[in-house]
């Protein structure tokens, strides 16, 4: 199934120390083949930036090792973006993952739904695992 995923999933994921957590579950099904991850430039740029951060205190060989797999095995896509007076955002950062998910018509996986406009691609985790 192609995903977007948000990066707040990607950090719960590598933190989590249970490997059975759902967001742990997404990615190793990611890793797996059983999911591909929708991204563009924009979204490895945020991915890049907030999985690099200090203060988030993650393995920098394991993101650095993620990224690598997402560059190779996701699916990329440059969308037209959709303006702010067509979609208003909490937000503008995370306009590219919901711009790629409308694009192609995919599921958008979230921790929450407060950060993307009510839209019926915008999904919880808790609604896939």
């Amino acid at each position: 199934m192609l995903l977007v995923i948000d990066t707040n999933i990607i950090v719960n994921a590598i933190k989590s120390s249970n490997p059975n957590s759902k967001s742990v579950q997404l990615l190793r099904d990611v890793m797996l083949g059983k999911h591909t991850m929708c991204i563009s430039g924009a979204i490895m740029d945020e991915y890049e930036d907030v999985l690099h951060r200090p203060e988030l205190g993650l393995n920098p060989v394991l993101v650095d090792r993620f990224l690598a797999v997402i560059r190779i095995q996701g699916f990329q896509i440059d969308p037209l973006p959709t303006s702010q007076t067509l979609v208003e955002m909490n937000d503008e950062d995370d306009r590219a993952f919901f711009d790629v998910a409308k694009c192609l018509n995919v599921k958008l996986v979230t921790r929450n739904y407060k950060d993307y406009p009510v839209h019926e691609l915008i999904t919880l985790i808790d609604e896939l695992y």
